[in-house]
């Protein structure tokens, strides 16, 4: 009696953290042994293959790795604003960005950021913020030359 309550408490609780996705993904598409997936409330997390959750499920979207960094993600909070993760899922540059350009793009190692307020500044490599968001875009590409 006890070994099946047992089994019907663990199956139960099995079945009952995966059914809080309303979609899982295909392993592997974003990240090695991960799975994106997608709540029933439409925000998306990854997954690892032992169903432990690696970045929990609050971005309403994420992008595949390497769109402006090969070693980093972009996130979208619900509030539109983007921000970075890494290829560990820990987030490194919060969500607070309007627009996060392509590493590189401008200047080599940084990344072009714009608020929502279309103040722009320049991100790191290691998700730092090395020019403060605080300028127009013609002041912020005057400091580049």
């Amino acid at each position: 009696m006890k070994k099946a309550l047992f089994v019907l408490m663990f199956t139960s609780l099995s079945v009952s953290s995966f059914a809080q996705y309303k979609k899982v993904y295909a392993y592997g598409d974003y990240q090695k042994n991960w799975a994106l997936v997608k709540t029933s409330s439409g925000t998306y997390g990854f997954i690892d293959q032992n169903k432990k959750q690696i970045v929990t499920p609050i971005y309403s979207k994420i992008e595949k790795f390497g769109n402006v960094h090969p070693d980093f993600a972009v996130v979208k909070a619900i509030t539109d604003t983007y921000g970075l993760i890494d290829k560990n899922g820990k987030e490194i540059v919060p969500t607070i960005y309007h627009k996060i350009g392509k590493f590189d793009e401008l200047k080599k190692g940084f990344a072009l950021v714009e608020t929502v307020n279309n103040k722009f500044g320049f991100i790191d490599s290691s998700g730092k913020e090395a020019i403060s968001a605080i300028y127009s875009l013609d002041e912020i590409k005057a400091k580049l030359q």
